[in-house]
């Protein structure tokens, strides 16, 4: 399978802050698609998250939604990049603790 990664994304908070994310601390490759509010609620991106939200990812054929997942995913999905503390690391804690609030400060609920 490819490792291409499809990025669906928007400029709302959520959306804008995990695609930043991406775009500077990784080396990876991905397609960026901008969706606005009424894009997300279309059959197309509904077949992608039935949700309707934005971020998620298409990577192998697994989507991944929320900010955190999407960046420990990928984090685990590309070990040799290093953008993430090791499985068997104290420092995986604070790692998880800062992406998991990350996302959700950022989140608009």
């Amino acid at each position: 399978m490819s490792d291409e990664i499809v990025f669906y994304s928007s400029p709302c908070p959520a959306g804008a802050w995990c695609t930043g994310c991406w775009r500077k601390w990784s080396a990876l490759q991905f397609e960026v698609v901008n969706l606005e509010s009424a894009d997300q609620k279309k059959p197309g991106y509904l077949a992608v998250n039935p949700m309707g939200k934005v971020p998620a990812i298409v990577h192998r054929g697994t989507v991944v939604t929320e900010c955190g997942a999407i960046c420990t995913y990928l984090a685990d999905a590309f070990p040799a990049a290093r953008l993430a503390p090791p499985l068997d690391s104290p420092a995986r804690g604070t790692y998880y603790r800062w992406m998991f609030f990350g996302g959700a400060a950022s989140s608009r609920r």
